[in-house]
Formats: C-alpha cells, sequence, structure tokens
C-alpha cells in the first residue's frame, strides 16, 4: 500500500454504489488492471459498497435481477466469482422478479464493496482509507484531498460520488408561482427524513400532505400509510409518469402517455427513467383510478390548475406534516480553487451541476475536469448514447446505471485523460 503522502492518480471520495461503477464497469469490459494502474485511493468512512442504501426503509425502485447483472460477463474464476453463491446473493436471486427492499439489497452491495476493497489493497499503487474526505481543493497539476485523520492525498483527478443531500432552501420553496411553503416552513420536513433510518421522522400522525411526484414522493406516502396517517393529498407539479416495459403494456393498463415523447427509443419502454415502479407504481395507478387498482391512497392536486393550487393551499394551512420531494444536490465537501478561494459548485432545480462527462460546473458556469461529480444529487443528464424518453429532464441515477451506462462514461473518461494527457471538454 503506498503512504499517505504519495500521490496517486485517482481519488475516490465515497465508496457507495455510484463510486463502485466504474470499477465494475472496468471488470465487466476488460479494462480492470488498467484502471487500477493509475492508482486509486478510495476515501469511505463506512463499508464500502451500499452507501446511503445501507439505512433506507424503503423497497427499490427497480427488480432485483438487475442488481445481480453486475456479475454478468466477470471472468468465472477470480476475485468476483464467489460472489455468486453467497447468502446473500442467493437472497437477492430470489427477488429477481419483485422489487425487493433496500435492506435485501444492501447486504449484497456490501459484500460487493468488499471484493473491491480487497483488489484495491492487494495493488502496489492503491489503497483504502476508512475515513472522509474533509476538503478537496484544486493545485496547480492536480487536485489535493485532506480527510479527517488529516492525511493529504494528491492525485491528478478526484472522483466525488458522497452522497446527497436535500436541496437547499426546501421549506422555503415555491411549488408554482403563488403557492409557496415559507408560510408552513415549521411543518415542511424533507422526504429523506421519512426514508432514511439516520434521520429522526416527523411525529405527527395527522393529516400530511406531500409535494412531489417521484419514487420519493411515492415513498413517503407509503411510510405515512403505515405509520397510520388518515388523510394524505399529494401535490403534483407535472403529472405522474408510470413506467411500462413497453408501450403495449402502457395503453392495455389504461395509462395516457405521448408515444414519442415518452419512450426510450433505445428500448421502447415507457418513461422508462421518470417512471415509477414497484409500490410506487402500485399507489400512483391506484391514486389515478386506473382498472382493478383498488382504492385511491391519496387526494391527487395538481398544482397550476387554478382550482386544484387553491385547494392545496389550504390543504398546507391544514396539514399536520408537509413533506417535501424536491431531490437532493451533491453532498459535496468543502471544495477550494488552487488559489486557496472557495469554489461553490453550481446547483439547479435536479440537484448539482455537472457535464455530461461528470465534470463539476462552478457558479460562474466553469466546468473542471479535475472534478468528477456523479451520483445522488449529481447524476449525469441522459444522452442518446444511453437512451432514455426525450420527455425526461433530470438527471439519471441509479445502481444499475452506475455500475453499467454512467459508469462507462466515467471510466473512459477517466481513462482517456490517463492515456492521452487531455480531458474531455
Amino acid at each position: 500500500m503506498p503512504s499517505a503522502d504519495q500521490h496517486f492518480g485517482l481519488v475516490f471520495c465515497g465508496g457507495g454504489p455510484a463510486a463502485l461503477g466504474p470499477i465494475i464497469a472496468a471488470a465487466r469490459s476488460g479494462r480492470l488492471d488498467a484502471l487500477l494502474d493509475l492508482g486509486i485511493a478510495l476515501v469511505e468512512p463506512g463499508p464500502v459498497g451500499p452507501g446511503g442504501l445501507a439505512h433506507y426503509r424503503i423497497g427499490a425502485n427497480s427488480l432485483g435481477g438487475p442488481f445481480l447483472e453486475c456479475l454478468d460477463g466477470l471472468p468465472a474464476t477470480g476475485p468476483f466469482a464467489a460472489l455468486r453463491e453467497l447468502p446473500e446473493t442467493r437472497l437477492l436471486r430470489e427477488h429477481a422478479e419483485d422489487h425487493p427492499p433496500l435492506s435485501v439489497v444492501a447486504p449484497f452491495l456490501t459484500r460487493l464493496g468488499a471484493v473491491v476493497t480487497g483488489l484495491l489493497e492487494a495493488h502496489p499503487r492503491c489503497a483504502v482509507f476508512t475515513d472522509r474526505a474533509e476538503a478537496v481543493r484544486l493545485t496547480a497539476d492536480g487536485v489535493a484531498v485532506t480527510t479527517g485523520a488529516g492525511l493529504e492525498l494528491t492525485a491528478r483527478r478526484a472522483v466525488l460520488a458522497t452522497g446527497g443531500r436535500p436541496l437547499g432552501g426546501y421549506a422555503d420553496a415555491e411549488v408554482v408561482p403563488g403557492l409557496e411553503l415559507a408560510p408552513y416552513r415549521d411543518k415542511v420536513w424533507h422526504s429523506s427524513a421519512l426514508v432514511d433510518a439516520r434521520r429522526t421522522p416527523p411525529a405527527g400522525r395527522g393529516t400530511a400532505v406531500v409535494i412531489g411526484g417521484s419514487h420519493s414522493a411515492w415513498s413517503a406516502v407509503d411510510l405515512l400509510l403505515a405509520a397510520g396517517t388518515d388523510g394524505i393529498t399529494l401535490v403534483h407539479r407535472t403529472g405522474l409518469r408510470l413506467f411500462y416495459d413497453g408501450a403495449d403494456a402502457a395503453r392495455a393498463d389504461g395509462y395516457a402517455f405521448d408515444p414519442v415523447l415518452d419512450v426510450c427509443p433505445l428500448n421502447g419502454r415507457v418513461n422508462r427513467y421518470g417512471g415509477l415502479r414497484g409500490r410506487a407504481h402500485e399507489l400512483a395507478r391506484a391514486a389515478l383510478g386506473l382498472p382493478g387498482a383498488g382504492p385511491a391512497p391519496v387526494r391527487l392536486l395538481r398544482a397550476g390548475d387554478p382550482e386544484d393550487t387553491e385547494a392545496a393551499r389550504k390543504a398546507l394551512a391544514e396539514a399536520d406534516v408537509i413533506v417535501m420531494a424536491n431531490g437532493f444536490e451533491a453532498d459535496l465537501p468543502p471544495l477550494g480553487h488552487a488559489d486557496g478561494t472557495p469554489l461553490t459548485p453550481a446547483t439547479g432545480p435536479t440537484g448539482t451541476v455537472v457535464t455530461d462527462r461528470g465534470h463539476l460546473v462552478d457558479a460562474e458556469g466553469t466546468a473542471h475536469p479535475r472534478l468528477l461529480a456523479y451520483g445522488l444529487g449529481a447524476g449525469l443528464a441522459p444522452s442518446a448514447d444511453i437512451g432514455g424518453e426525450p420527455s425526461y429532464t433530470r438527471r439519471a441515477d441509479g445502481v444499475w446505471l452506475y455500475q453499467h451506462d454512467i459508469g462507462e462514461i466515467v471510466l473512459d473518461d477517466l481513462l482517456h485523460e490517463a492515456t492521452t494527457g487531455e480531458t474531455h471538454s
């Protein structure tokens, strides 16, 4: 293992699913040796592998099978081979055709992380630090990462995959013009307070308003229902998007969609990225009154519609609890320029802003190729290469994407710079 003051090729800040993505992608594509030979320092305070998923109280937003696809294409012998028959893998395989609890997914990812940790620790140019990245600054020829233990790790580039935190200002946010949360901020909670077991959920069990239409919003609805909350109103802005394997399935279900804008041109799936799946899909189907879905679990209000907006304002005033599900920004450590001045990341409606290669963009609009950021709160926007419905305008993230499409984009960028000395613009 290199000494702590040795220069690395890359520092990975974070060791969750996003950080492991390019490493898994490299193993699948036969480029693992090339990546490890760059010299990787991985800095993660907790177990490598599951990240925040280990603490989530909800089910996965995908079937169990795709979580296991990271093993496809890997050699039948070697460090990854033993994963196939571990108890954690067999349990997840039992959920291949349904949406498993994340408490089932996380142990498998922990085992996967242990394999990656072993690979890094066995390589003479790599190291794993059970620590936290406390600060990252640009230098004249790369980056310097300061850890909580006071180590300074220098490298050509830093990969920032440190998870997400609630978008700033969520308690005072404007839902739509004329409908703001500021008057009710004392009873506004972010959806993560319900979803993440590390946070204290709201104590109120009376009426609730959930704002949003994403998986996080419907997960909050599900948790509120389980806690005995009686009257739940869901306020959404852009309509409810449901996932279907194809257009025929959506039509058979009575779901209205745009046959061009809502369909992925690569695989024909309806709302491939933005569509609700699993338990969220079930709840939304019932709320929309689709055939055979059962009673509506919530009252739906479309913010922007004058009548619904007024009803939403009344619901907010009367609610005991308001849950805001407006997403995340990257939970980055403090960043700095080479001259010591702070580097402020740009944020937008979908989180921290990065380029289509994952390069961090600062508040002045400058992209920094030495700093790659992706994962929860800083996902890459879908491109024609990885597909997705044209109507989807948010970021693309998820464990499968980190290990496949997004992981390959980041891997290509890292190896391109290493082999040519140039970074993608």
